[in-house]
């Protein structure tokens, strides 16, 4: 291609900012698509032939049953202009971003409730998961987050952000990492991804606008829960725009057999239902729509088998990568929250308990350490002055006091700080967030119980709430429908706890008959590899 085609091209490409500018140009994915089939020599034919590969591993692997959690290693390139501080997000922004992918990719996000019936039976549970990276490609230490000084004030190539030779960062290997590069662009784009293939070559990865990332402290108030990271990794899955981009016709989808034909993308936040194309109602709130962040909930079972399977065909060697296994520890004081135990995703009452794993990530034992805690990151900060013995590499539950609530959906926020009195030597592994929604109205009791850790490697407590003289038994079925345990007691307490550390990993229901009520809750069963 002449150079003189090129700069057309990319006139075209980016002149559709502008046509968009009313109601935002949410992704550039597909337009990054048709620049790369323009520019490089036979990506046509290479793209076609990753679509048939796709197609036949997919027809060909129906049966497969494999409850395999894929991790997938992060690193973050954030590229800031030396005049903006606020593009240098802090690594509480980006690891709230993490936090919001694990939910949206497990289905733990607390708006599943928002999917409407019609929706609801073909939420899936995509089981992939995101860390930030542990190791650098050399095999060093690393917290996933590469901050760079950028002279560039504003992104407008699409390969720009990629590389340092043109004020970016150079990727780290795309066959163990996926790359996110952070930075701003030109308006009012967001985000845009490479799609998986045979040809992928050090320009593999996602850039996102950093106005839209992470889910504390966002400028943007349309795109502020996390969900362009979402969008846009779905695309680095291979995932299609739900309309599959037919410029308002009805000739052609995404590929996927569950999600109704549609025929524009969705804006905003529509009513439901919203139909077009004869169906019933479009899926906007599928992430891979183009509406709010508040309006997204779900991915489907027949997204999950694209993702799953292009994984599997062009990226797999991820699954070997050590980017998630942590070095030895470094430091002599490192404390962090690892994980919120509750709030789960659906609380009644107007006031909660938090639960919280603090984890040892240090080499010296610590007896004290502060933990603070709020909801909604911006109101009341409370403190709990923790006192007690976590030996390095080691975790303890500690439940906080209770705060008062409202209603609705909330984020709780919990860190950590003075482990043993003194100044946390790494704070990028101090912060946690969780999504849930609260009700006033006294739950019924299948929404009563509350299982938690969820996953989890050993012990469950299953939480009764406020129910009272509990009797009945539980039973523990695998995902075949065969029964793996049971116990029968008079369940005279509210939280009751069941040992599951010697299951396989795996999906298990637990199959509650209390007070003459069926219960069953999902439990994932994870062990460390």
């Amino acid at each position: 291609m002449n150079r003189k085609l090129l700069v057309v091209l990319l006139i075209g490409i980016f002149s559709g900012y502008t046509s968009y500018a009313q109601q935002e140009q949410r992704c550039n994915s597909v337009e990054y698509l048709e620049y790369l089939k323009a520019t490089k020599p036979g990506y046509v034919a290479l793209m076609e032939q990753a679509d048939a590969q796709l197609q036949e591993y997919i027809s060909t692997h129906k049966n497969n049953q494999s409850r395999t959690i894929i991790t997938i290693p992060v690193v973050v390139h954030l590229l800031y202009h030396t005049d903006s501080l606020n593009q240098q997000l802090s690594n509480w922004q980006i690891a709230s971003q993490i936090d919001a992918l694990n939910e949206d990719y497990r289905r733990f996000n607390a708006d599943r409730y928002k999917t409407p019936s019609q929706f609801d039976s073909i939420g899936a549970d995509c089981e992939i998961e995101f860390c930030l990276a542990k190791r650098d490609p050399n095999g060093n230490a690393t917290n996933g987050i590469r901050r760079i000084v950028t002279d560039t004030s504003v992104f407008h190539s699409f390969s720009d952000p990629k590389f340092s030779a043109t004020g970016g960062d150079d990727a780290w290997p795309f066959a163990d990492y996926l790359n996110i590069w952070v930075c701003p662009l030109v308006f009012p784009l967001l985000g845009y991804s490479t799609f998986p293939s045979n040809s992928m070559t050090i320009d593999d990865g996602v850039v996102i606008h950093y106005k839209a990332f992470g889910r504390i402290n966002c400028f943007s108030k349309r795109y502020n829960v996390g969900r362009t990271a979402t969008h846009e990794i779905g695309h680095w899955f291979n995932l299609s725009h739900i309309d599959g981009d037919d410029n308002g016709g009805c000739n052609f989808d995404d590929g996927i057999d569950d999600t109704p034909l549609e025929d524009i993308h969705r804006f905003g936040c529509p009513e439901f239902p919203s139909p077009s194309c004869s169906n019933v109602s479009d899926i906007f709130m599928d992430y891979m729509d183009y509406t709010n962040d508040s309006c997204m909930n779900l991915f489907t079972f027949g997204q999950k088998t694209k993702m799953v399977s292009a994984f599997n065909l062009f990226r797999s060697s991820i699954l070997s990568s050590q980017g998630c296994t942590p070095l030895p520890a470094q430091y002599a004081w490192d404390i962090g929250v690892s994980k919120i135990l509750n709030p789960d995703e659906f609380i009644y009452g107007d006031s909660v308990t938090p639960v919280v794993t603090i984890h040892n990530f240090g080499i010296q034992p610590i007896s004290t350490a502060s933990i603070y805690y709020t909801k909604n990151w911006k109101s009341a900060v409370n403190v709990f002055n923790w006192h007690g013995l976590v030996n390095p590499d080691e975790s303890v539950e500690v439940t906080l006091p209770k705060i008062i609530d409202s209603t609705w959906f909330n984020l709780f926020c919990a860190w950590t700080k003075y482990p043993n009195g003194m100044q946390d030597a790494d704070t990028s592994n101090d912060f946690k967030t969780r999504s849930y929604i609260v009700s006033l109205k006294f739950p019924p009791i299948a929404d009563a119980v509350n299982v938690y850790p969820n996953p989890t490697s050993g012990v469950v407590t299953i939480d009764f709430g406020e129910i009272i003289d509990l009797k009945g038994t539980i039973t523990v079925f695998n995902v075949l429908g065969q029964q793996e345990h049971v116990r029968m007691d008079q369940l005279s307490l509210s939280k009751f706890q069941i040992d599951l550390g010697n299951f396989p990993s795996g999906m298990y229901f637990l199959d509650l008959r209390v007070n003459d009520n069926k219960v069953v809750k999902k439990v994932i069963v994870q062990h460390e590899l």
